[in-house]
């Protein structure tokens, strides 16, 4: 039998490894290969998978549900208790909002019951949780590393785009891949605006611009403030800069207020960011103006119809306005409502909008209650919070494999040098 041996520390800034952090070797070899296997899933190979219809089935599905297998057949992992009950305690309700759809049908809706079981399957992996035994101090460093790899070849991929190497899409890169792609469902061709030539960043791994906007979003907030680095803030700023998009800063805006407002120490901490970010704003105006130009020209974005913010924050609420003063609006249309909504309009699509057509108010409090119960971390809040910010500001997320996978091997299976032993799986 392997000895124990204590995991070597890595620099935190201010945090400081727990001497008594400890494992075996085997069990550390494990959890390197889960956290691997996961992030490939979710991140190298986001672009994988297969076109159902008008849905898109994600290669990062099976593959985490295999790893999660694995997990807890060698002793990785384990069920959570409380993820578990909550997950229960939706799933009965979208059993029940699902066979009042089907006894008392509305002619303006229909049911899906793949769409139940979607939603199910893909929330169902929150039961799971890490053991004793898995090294959750893995996860971070292997996220962190995973991203500014990302950073690179996005820039790269602006870079040669000049030099007339434009690979932004696998499937017109390399058309016999197309089969196995999901690209054709995103925004494949991400160009700059109507009649340019330039192709804005999505990290050459990640389908869209924002996916890659909002990840290093995340980025910022695990090396900034979660391990106290600002040396790779610069690199995320230039990466960030070359998606032209204004989600992943809309998740901070939204965010980091949160986080500032519990202690005095936070407060400083995010007026440090904010001061570096308007330094680094102002030179990245004087280097790369159109950049520059292009993210703040999408402020007022929600204003006008057309726009792809109006598509996920405003168009999917306007079905609410007529369906909220109906008794039936507390228990929901039933699974895939939203989308068989005679009303519905093609490219409109928002998670929160969807819960509240398919399962009501009681629904869409249960499912938020789940989330936020699932991703929800003490001692790691501002990530907890950014997630669930991360998820609404999305708006297709839902069912969004990539992103919620790597939403909860973030939240769930991670832990900063020094943490306190697992209390609650």
């Amino acid at each position: 039998m392997s000895e124990a041996v204590a995991i070597p520390a890595y620099p935190t800034g201010s945090l400081a490894v727990s001497p008594t952090a400890s494992i075996l070797p085997d069990d550390a070899r494990r959890s390197r290969l889960f956290v691997h296997g996961a992030l490939i899933a979710c991140l190298i190979l986001q672009r994988f998978g297969v076109i159902a219809g008008s849905a898109a089935l994600f290669v990062s599905l099976p593959l985490f549900a295999g790893l999660l297998g694995w997990a807890l057949a060698t002793g990785q992992a384990e069920l959570r208790a409380r993820g578990t009950a909550l997950f229960l305690l939706f799933t009965a309700w979208t059993l029940i909002a699902t066979l009042i759809a089907i006894t008392v049908p509305d002619a303006r809706f229909g049911v899906s019951l793949p769409s139940l079981v979607a939603i199910l399957v893909t929330y169902g992996f929150t039961i799971v949780g890490p053991s004793a035994r898995f090294d959750r101090e893995t996860v971070l460093p292997l996220f962190l590393a995973y991203v500014r790899f990302l950073s690179v070849a996005g820039i790269v991929q602006w870079v040669i785009q000049f030099a007339g190497l434009r690979i932004f899409s696998f499937m017109l890169a390399i058309p016999p891949l197309k089969p196995v792609l999901v690209e054709s469902q995103f925004n494949f061709n991400p160009i700059l605006h109507y009649g340019s030539t330039i192709l804005r960043s999505n990290g050459f791994f990640l389908l869209e611009p924002s996916i890659f906007s909002q990840t290093l979003a995340i980025a910022v907030v695990l090396d900034y403030f979660v391990l106290g680095r600002a040396k790779w803030l610069p690199l995320y700023l230039l990466a960030y800069l070359l998606t032209f998009s204004g989600t992943g800063a809309l998740t901070l805006l939204l965010a980091i207020p949160f986080y500032a407002c519990m202690s005095a120490r936070n407060f400083g901490r995010v007026a440090g960011l904010i001061i570096a970010a308007a330094i680094g704003l102002v030179l990245a105006a004087m280097a790369f103006p159109d950049a520059v130009g292009s993210l703040l020209s999408r402020t007022d974005e929600l204003s006008y119809s057309g726009s792809s913010g109006y598509a996920r924050f405003i168009g999917p609420f306007l079905p609410l306005a007529e369906l909220g003063q109906e008794a039936r609006f507390l228990i929901g249309w039933g699974p895939g409502a939203t989308e068989r909504y005679i009303y519905h309009m093609e490219g409109t699509g928002n998670s929160i909008a969807k819960l509240m057509i398919d399962y009501g108010l009681v629904g869409i409090t249960l499912f938020m209650t789940m989330l936020a119960g699932t991703l929800w971390r003490r001692e790691l809040a501002i990530l907890s919070v950014l997630a669930v910010v991360t998820f609404i500001v999305g708006g297709g997320y839902l069912l969004f494999t990539p992103m919620l996978v790597l939403l909860f091997l973030l939240c769930i299976w991670s832990a900063r040098p020094g943490d306190p032993p697992l209390t609650e799986v």
